[in-house]
């Protein structure tokens, strides 16, 4: 039976109403999951969602215990107003986020615990956090009672009242602030099976005992909760990240239980790198395969790529080869950033590094050497009998040089050449199949002539 009541009487009614278990007709439970145990309920993992006849919406956070009362009409308005409708809801232990639409103004939220706070959300967002010793109900945003016993009284918005041992009268105090988190890599790379990872710090506030961390996935402009962890450390690992984007909040806990001002969410965004078959990633992270393999990027959309030393970015393709079978270096970013995610491509088979010098080299007053290190780019043993062939060039006309080899190792100096200077030694090796494995190059200017001895004169 509904009843039309003041709120100066309004707890005597409580005191005699009797709880069900089960949402009332009309209300839905829209998320997350209800279970009834005895004559309370409990909300699942990812908590209970309701939508409420009059369009108010209740979060009972995981693990909260609960049950819904029967609704009852307060005179809580501006005289001549008609009454409001309060669905009713016993909150044994846990927390209760409740948000009452504006211009709802038929409808609002009655919360109980099972002491003598009380609180009535009237509109915009309000919480209720009973615990052990303590409830407490904080306004949001928008209007809110809060009742003592007997004792009903606005509760200004940004504020909260917590009834405890230490603080009978529960006098209101500020909501906490938020904290200023930060991703360390806000771009990340899955490549493999493995998941990713993501380290998040923030800053400590004062009062704050614990900080709430949730991670949600961010998919066809849908937000699902994926993790929640509440930790007294001002950093941690979000684990488990798959192809795709994650938005993350974190807000400081009070010693009552009651979250703070979220702060701003801080994206996330984890590409999957698929190798082809044949394909090895090393221990640099490397990736070394075949010169008509292609690297699938999943979750790219919206990412930026470049290549190599260039500040020239586009959009990120599906797939990524090797530019022309030889060593590629792709940068990708998230638009409008600086922070950049690198992916080495190599070739497989021979590789070579190619050192010409020494810098500043000068003719005919330095010798010029070239060293060139073979290594294979998986990793594996370079063959002693391993078939290369080297090309040297002085302004683009063939050098004269003798190699020396020992090992994996070539050697050789190029005479000072006779052409009139400056010159560009470059140095080329390629494998048995004629393709190019590493390349070097140095310029070489000339010799100062020596200044003219003047001659004194009588």
């Amino acid at each position: 039976m509904r009843k039309s009541i003041s709120l100066v009487s309004l707890a005597l009614v409580l005191a005699t109403v009797n709880p069900s278990v089960a949402a009332p007709p009309g209300d839905r439970l829209v998320g997350g999951e209800a279970t009834p145990r005895g004559s309370v309920l409990t909300a699942g993992t990812h908590g209970a969602a309701y939508e409420l006849r009059g369009g108010a919406r209740v979060l009972l956070a995981e693990g909260t215990e609960y049950s819904f009362e029967p609704s009852i009409r307060l005179k809580i308005r501006k005289p001549g107003d008609p009454d409001t409708l309060a669905r009713s809801i016993r909150i044994v232990h846990g927390q209760a986020d409740v948000v009452v639409p504006a211009g709802a103004e038929a409808a609002a939220v009655l919360l109980r615990s099972p002491g003598k706070m009380s609180a009535v959300a009237k509109e915009g967002r309000s919480t209720f956090v009973v615990g052990d010793d303590r409830a407490t109900a904080a306004s949001r945003e928008g209007e809110m009672l809060v009742g003592i016993g007997n004792d009903w009284k606005p509760l200004r918005e940004g504020f909260a009242r917590t009834l405890s041992p230490q603080d009978p009268a529960a006098l209101p105090h500020p909501i906490l602030g938020a904290p200023e988190p930060s991703v360390e890599h806000a771009l990340l790379v899955q490549n493999g099976e493995a998941p990713a990872s993501a380290a998040l710090t923030w800053t400590a506030l004062r009062d704050a005992t614990a900080y709430d961390v949730s991670v949600s996935r961010v998919e066809a402009g849908k937000t699902t909760l994926v993790s929640h962890q509440q930790t007294s450390d001002t950093r941690t690992t979000v684990p488990s990240l798959t192809p795709g984007a994650y938005s993350v909040t974190v807000a400081a806990v009070d010693r009552s239980g009651l979250s703070g001002v979220p702060a701003a969410s801080r994206t996330i965004r984890v590409v999957g790198v698929r190798t082809p078959e044949g394909a090895a990633t090393i221990a640099d992270g490397t990736i070394v395969m075949g010169r008509d393999q292609r690297v699938s990027l999943v979750a790219a959309e919206g990412l930026e790529v470049g290549y190599g030393g260039s500040q020239v970015f586009g959009a990120a393709p599906d797939s990524i080869g090797l530019a022309h079978g030889t060593s590629t270096l792709a940068r990708l970013r998230l638009p409008g950033t600086a922070e950049e995610t690198v992916l080495h491509l190599e070739p497989e088979g021979l590789r070579a590094s190619v050192q010409v010098g020494p810098r500043a080299a000068r003719w005919p007053l330095d010798t010029v050497s070239i060293e060139v290190d073979l290594y294979d780019a998986a990793g594996r043993p370079v063959p002693e009998d391993a078939r290369i062939s080297t090309s040297v060039t002085v302004n683009l006309e063939p050098a004269p040089v003798v190699w020396e080899r020992s090992g994996r190792v070539l050697r050789t100096t190029v005479p000072a050449s006779a052409a009139r200077g400056p010159w560009v030694v470059r140095a080329e090796v390629n494998d048995e199949r004629g393709n190019l494995i590493g390349r070097g190059f140095l310029e070489v200017d000339r010799t100062a002539a020596p200044a003219r001895a003047r001659v004194a004169r009588r």
